[in-house]
């Protein structure tokens, strides 16, 4: 029992005293640089700083079921490349959904996909299908708060 008791005692006092000492007062805080400003946007940046590079750009209004949108469209029309498709809502009731695909009008044989809506705004991407022919198009289906569905045909280069 006094084994134990010394031992336990001998090793509360070897760790108090290598725990404890000199306590530092002093600020010990390297100073840090000023965070250096980004770089300017170049007109190839979207608005979330994706790169974009020098692919075709699109850009036009389409009305459709009531709303009328300010489309910014950027891609290549080669076999399953990607564009990328802004939307501003100029007119017409917040809310409505808008699905995109680059194809036919009936979207047979191509992805269709839904822009992600925020507020007057929205972001979508299509994927160019395999086969390509000159009925391609970028399509775009707008189903107004009303419950209106219209779908519009933007050419694409």
């Amino acid at each position: 029992m006094r084994n134990t008791t010394a031992t336990i005692l001998l090793g509360t006092l070897l760790v108090l005293t290598a725990c404890g000492g000199k306590e530092e007062t002093a600020n010990t805080a390297k100073p840090v640089a000023a965070p250096t400003p980004p770089p300017a946007s170049t007109p190839a940046q979207s608005a979330h700083g994706q790169i974009q590079g020098n692919m075709p750009r699109i850009s036009m209004s389409l009305s459709l079921a009531g709303v009328t949108l300010d489309i910014a469209a950027q891609g290549t029309l080669k076999p399953m490349s990607r564009y990328r498709i802004d939307l501003a809502l100029l007119a017409g009731a917040p809310g409505a959904v808008v699905r995109v695909w680059i194809g036919d009008e009936s979207g047979v044989g191509s992805a269709k996909s839904k822009a992600h809506g925020h507020g007057d705004h929205y972001h979508a991407s299509a994927i160019v299908p395999k086969e390509i022919n000159e009925k391609t198009a970028l399509w775009i289906e707008v189903q107004s708060v009303t419950g209106d569905r219209e779908s519009g045909r933007i050419a694409l280069q």
